[in-house]
């Protein structure tokens, strides 16, 4: 028997959500529509928005290993929410593993329960969809 209305039969994983939304804004019809009826700022803002709460998915997972340090310098609230907790703008000093260190800046999605502040200590994981990109994991004790 099909599913109907979605209230019947499996119960979705937040990931399977994600998923749901981009290709409802991407793909299909449904992303024709949105290509005919959104701008391309706004397009682009919601699939930034679905990529920022990815990124923040897979650091809460726990499958990400952390691979740098960082201290926060200073953290901008840009105004954008997500399930009510803030994307913010970060600037980090980041030590790696290895040792290296320099300045970086994040815009990442925090829990309103947790915002980091300057002299913070957090963590920062290689994003596994591009390992060149460090994505925040959250504070660290």
């Amino acid at each position: 028997m099909k599913r109907m209305w979605g209230l019947f039969g499996k119960k979705k994983e937040p990931q399977d959500r994600l998923e749901q939304a981009e290709k409802l804004m991407n793909k299909g019809m449904s992303g024709l529509v949105m290509k005919t009826m959104v701008s391309k700022e706004q397009r682009d803002l919601i699939n930034q928005s679905l990529d920022t709460a990815k990124q923040a998915q897979l650091a809460s997972s726990g499958t990400v290993p952390l691979s740098a340090t960082a201290i926060v310098i200073s953290v901008t609230d840009t105004g954008k929410l997500i399930n009510f907790d803030p994307i913010v703008v970060l600037v980090l000093n980041v030590t790696e593993n290895d040792g290296s260190t320099y300045q970086k800046t994040l815009e990442t999605l925090v829990s309103k329960i947790q915002i980091p502040r300057a002299g913070d200590r957090v963590g920062l994981g290689h994003n596994p969809a591009n390992p060149s990109e460090l994505m925040y994991m959250g504070l660290l004790p």
